[in-house]
Formats: structure tokens, sequence, C-alpha cells
């Protein structure tokens, strides 16, 4: 058994936090101790988000708040990388005085950002696993110093992935156009994917089932996560327009949030589109409101180097629970088209079709035996025994 120091986001609703939550819980499964360092925006302190999470801990688990918020405006990215430096130089100082007196065998970061200055010292470096989750650079939509920008995120990258015991990615694929991004091998390469925790897919099936749906029935197009521009949240409206001008009553749900949610309302209001956005909601809540009232799933992200590659955890629970997912046609999503999904290209047209196709086939969830490769315990365990 093992101590583990985990720094990674595990409160709130975002995708981030939902799927390190249950990588830390996977985590607690096989060690002896479990310490997290989990950053806290101003939301959650007025909210007391935190209250939840820590009361709903494993007995071999302890949470460590830190106070941390970014500015949520794209244009002031230099200092919001000030602030990524300075809260790094923290977890420096917190990482090196646990390890002295806890000894931990393993340290897991989740953004080399937050790992910049862990890779400078060997005690903690050759312990360290550093999760790069994107390459960040594609993620910037502003043209103020967007060189400059993408020089600080490579270097940043390129020093971690240099230095730390190895690097966590989400598929071998994108693995690949990383090292070949940044021109560095890590030491070790794991690949831990976006997954699931069976026994909270198997509450929300028996505690949520699914409605019955009949033909004359409105079409609800629902979206889960981040409303984000690299999620496709521009052509959100459009889907269901399209569907209405073809004479069907279609709905757009959101279950989520983000910068862009005053984008969609304003869009749908000028398409007169129906659209329903519950905000961020507990994980349980999420995929319960999900399995319940989405005929559909759809997900048209904007195609680069890291949407093509990795598979999102919204994907995997929507077949677990028996939701038929639409996305945009790219590489990665070829192997589970048979499984509940279709690809189709990344226009409303095209997305309209095959949800008018598809809502005219019977659809069932996937088999336990090919989920079983995206489950968290299975994949922790192989983790740790690596690392």
């Amino acid at each position: 058994m093992v101590k583990v120091l985990v720094i990674a986001p595990i409160i709130g609703s975002t995708g981030d936090a939902v799927n390190e939550r249950q990588v830390v819980m996977a985590i607690s499964q096989y060690s002896e101790k479990v310490l997290v360092i989990t950053p806290l925006g101003i939301r959650g302190i007025i909210k007391r988000l935190y209250k939840t999470y820590l009361s709903n801990r494993p007995p071999n688990t302890r949470i460590l708040l830190i106070p941390f918020t970014l500015l949520p405006f794209d244009q002031l990215w230099l200092l919001n990388s000030v602030i990524h430096t300075f809260y790094a130089l923290l977890l420096l100082i917190i990482a090196y005085l646990l390890d002295l007196r806890m000894f931990f065998d393993l340290i897991y970061v989740r953004d080399p950002r937050f790992a910049l200055f862990i890779s400078f010292f060997k005690r903690l470096s050759r312990k360290c696993f550093a999760k790069i989750a994107a390459i960040t650079e594609e993620e910037i939509y502003t043209n103020f110093l967007k060189g400059f920008a993408e020089i600080i995120m490579r270097s940043i990258d390129r020093h971690v992935m240099k230095r730390v015991a190895g690097i966590v990615v989400h598929s071998t694929d994108f693995a690949k156009r990383l090292v070949l991004k940044r021109q560095i091998l890590p030491k070790k390469i794991i690949n831990l994917p976006p997954g699931i925790t069976w026994s909270i897919i198997d509450t929300v099936k028996k505690c949520c089932p699914r409605r019955k749906r009949d033909a004359k029935d409105e079409i609800v197009v629902g979206f889960l996560g981040l409303l984000a521009r690299w999620q496709g949240v521009d052509i959100l409206c459009d889907i269901v327009a399209e569907l209405n001008r073809r004479g069907y009553k279609a709905k757009l749900k959101v279950i989520g949030d983000g910068t862009l949610r005053g984008y969609l309302i304003n869009r749908c209001i000028n398409k007169g589109v129906r659209v329903e956005i519950t905000g961020f909601l507990t994980h349980h809540r999420a995929l319960c409101l999900a399995r319940r009232d989405f005929d559909v799933l759809v997900l048209p992200r904007i195609r680069s180097e890291t949407t093509s590659s990795i598979v999102p955890i919204k994907v995997v629970e929507a077949l677990a629970l028996g939701i038929p997912v639409v996305v945009t046609d790219l590489p990665v999503y070829k192997r589970l088209e048979d499984k509940g999904l279709y690809t189709t290209k990344r226009t409303p047209k095209h997305f309209a079709d095959t949800i008018l196709k598809l809502l005219s086939n019977p659809h069932h969830s996937v088999d336990y035996g090919f989920l079983q490769k995206y489950f968290y315990e299975y994949n922790i365990s192989k983790f740790l025994k690596i690392a």
C-alpha cells in the first residue's frame, strides 16, 4: 500500500473536477493514505461547496483546500499566467513540507503548470506524475500576444515532461501528438482515459428511468458540460433550429454552464428556439437528468489536436446510461460508432439528419465487458502498479 499526494481540482461540477474526483476515489481504494490539495474558487468558498466533499470522503483520505481563481476573460491570459505561477510556487512549498513529514510514494498532479516548480526539486520530481489533458495553446482565442503565450505554454510542458517521473494522458493518440508537438520524450507515459465509476452508473440507471418517447413528442436535444468555444457551442442552437424548420418540436436542454451562456441564450432567442440551462449540478443529479430527459446528447466539438484524440467522460457515461450520442466526425470516435455513438459533419444540417436517423432506431446501453476498459477502478490499479 502506498501514500499518495494528489494535486488536482476535485470540488465543483466541471468535467475536470468530476473526472479528478473519481480518480481520487479510485486511488483511495488502493492506497494506505491519500492527501488531496485542491484549488477552490471564489464561488466555491461563498457557496461552501466544499462541505459535501469534506464529509463524503474515504477514511484514508484528507483534503486540503487552497483558494485559487482565474479571471474568465481570454484577453487576460497574461494575468492568469502570473496567477498560475504564484499558485505553482505555493504548491511547491506545501508539497515539499508535507513530503518531509509523510514521505509520499507518489505525487499525482493535474496540469503541468501546477507541477512547474515541483519538477525543479529531485526529491519531488522523481515520484511526480503530471497529467497533461490538453495542448493548451489551442484554447487561446485572443490575438493579444498570442505567439508569446504559445511559447510560454510550450516551454512549461517541455520542462515538466523532461524532469518528472512520467506523464499521464487520456489516450495513446494524444500522447503521440503531444510528444511530436513538444519534441520531448518523457521517462514514462501512462494512459488513463476519462471513464466511469460503475457504482455511480448503476445507481443512476436504477433510480432514473428513461422517459418513453412517442413519435409526436418534442425532441429534447441535450448538451452536458462547459459552455466553451471549443465545445462547439456556436452551432448548438442552429441544430435545434434546423429540426424545428423541418416541422419537428425540438428543444435544447443544457446541463452545465460557462462563459458562453449569454451568447447561447441570445442566439436561441433570435432563432426562436426554446432553451433550458440548468447551470452546474452535482454529478449524480446531472447524470440523472440527462438519462431521464435527453433524447440525444450532442457534442459538436471543434476539430483540434486535443479534441481529435480524446473521448470525453460525458460520452462514455451517456453510452453506459443508454443515451444515444451524436458527435463531430473526429478520428477518436471510430471504435465507438457501433456502440450507440453516431459521427457526422460539423454542420447543423448534418447533425439534424443524424438525430432524426437515430431516433428511428432502437438504442440500448453498452455492455459491461466493453466498458470495463473505462472503469476507474481498473485503470487506477494499473496506474499505481506502473508508477
